[in-house]
């Protein structure tokens, strides 16, 4: 389907935030603005940054303005026109269970040509993980490591269910497979989108190094205990 490798998202069980939620990010053509997720942060370090994020993303104010920003995901019009993929990652993204990091958690806009707003969409979202692995004789490549590919259906369970200034957006909380170690390496994460047309439309690419978290052992090295 245009490219896309098809990848499992089949990882479960009870998974925890390994570090305080935290969230920087910028708009492009919109300003710099300090954005929260729904389900990517939790607040600011100061008043003055929690007012604007809280601002920006329709939570501010009494339960009644937060009423009205409330949606049903299911029933907004999705939009194919998609020109630009925007993602706001928390400063510290990672998931974790027991001692493995088990995954990231990250907000996303798929930004509408027509509206120039995040919007829903009606296609396939996809997600590249890459490994960065040292290349003999200099530099790095990238090793494909998992793709995780969602259908409009499958998407729908991943749609925030407050509309912001910027439009409708997803929060992503994503799993890799239990087999996959990735503690310590240098990893690459982008998203894609397959628009109607046959146009793929890619985000800018982020790399992360993958920490480790305290009392993690390597599964090769538990099986030679």
């Amino acid at each position: 389907m245009g490219g896309f490798e098809v990848g499992l998202d089949g990882a479960k069980g009870e998974v925890t935030t390994m570090f305080s939620r935290a969230i920087q990010s910028r708009w492009r053509g919109l300003g710099p603005v300090v954005l929260g997720a729904l389900l990517c942060c939790a607040g600011c370090t100061s008043q003055e940054r929690r007012s604007s994020t809280q601002g920006w993303l329709g939570q501010g104010g009494d339960s009644k303005k937060r009423q009205q920003n409330e949606i049903d995901p299911t029933r907004i019009e999705t939009r194919d026109d998609i020109f630009e993929i925007v993602q706001f990652w928390p400063q510290l993204p990672w998931l974790q269970k027991g001692n493995r990091v088990v995954g990231f958690k990250v907000t996303v806009y798929f930004r509408s040509g027509e509206t120039e707003l995040g919007a829903f969409v009606p296609g396939n979202i996809c997600v590249w993980l890459h490994v960065l692995e040292p290349r003999a004789g200099g530099g790095r490549e990238a090793r494909l490591a998992h793709t995780w590919e969602f259908d409009q259906l499958q998407s729908v369970r991943y749609r925030v269910t407050r509309r912001a200034i910027g439009g409708y957006y997803y929060g992503f909380p994503l799993i890799w497979p239990t087999d996959l170690e990735l503690e310590g390496k240098l990893i690459q994460i982008q998203f894609g989108y397959e628009r109607g047309d046959g146009r793929i439309v890619r985000s800018e690419p982020r790399q992360f190094r993958v920490p480790v978290p305290i009392g993690y052992q390597p599964a090769a090295e538990e099986a030679g205990d």
